[in-house]
């Protein structure tokens, strides 16, 4: 007897125990408490400075001019001829890979350095950069704001 009410308790609440794992869903938990004009929609309940800092961070990348990426330095000098010896290497450097654009700029108190490329990421400036260290042995990888348009139109 005790086999046959132990299987017919099983029957008997087998379906409630499946029953109620079905009708644990992501919309149910969700929508719980709320009227049914708001059913189905994410609030998102925020201090209101993280709205404060997110505008900051885009107003800061925009005042940038460009966008966080790699260039290879070929050149950095500070004596009296830096200037026209990075205008020469600049020109070498137009002349032997003629498809990477270059950056002539001076920093104070008198650095004058020669960047080259744009490049998103590092990975992409370092297949670029051993091809150039066999010419320029001085040149080295630096992260800077680059000219970076969206291949996506």
């Amino acid at each position: 007897m005790r086999p046959s009410l132990l299987v017919a308790v099983i029957i008997f609440l087998l379906p409630t125990f499946l029953r109620a794992q079905e009708s644990m869903g992501v919309l149910q938990i969700m929508n719980k408490d709320r009227p049914r004009y708001m059913a189905e929609r994410l609030v998102i309940v925020q201090d209101p400075t993280i709205d404060t800092l997110v505008i900051r961070h885009i107003i800061a990348n925009a005042s940038k001019n460009g966008v966080d990426g790699w260039r290879i330095q070929i050149y950095r000098g500070g004596h009296r001829t830096a200037g026209d010896d990075s205008n020469k290497i600049r020109a070498r450097f137009m002349e032997d890979f003629p498809d990477i654009r270059t950056y002539r700029t001076f920093d104070r108190p008198n650095w004058f350095k020669v960047k080259v490329g744009d490049f998103r990421t590092r990975e992409e400036a370092a297949i670029v950069y051993f091809d150039i260290l066999k010419k320029y042995p001085e040149a080295y990888l630096i992260r800077d704001v680059i000219a970076y348009k969206n291949p996506v139109q």
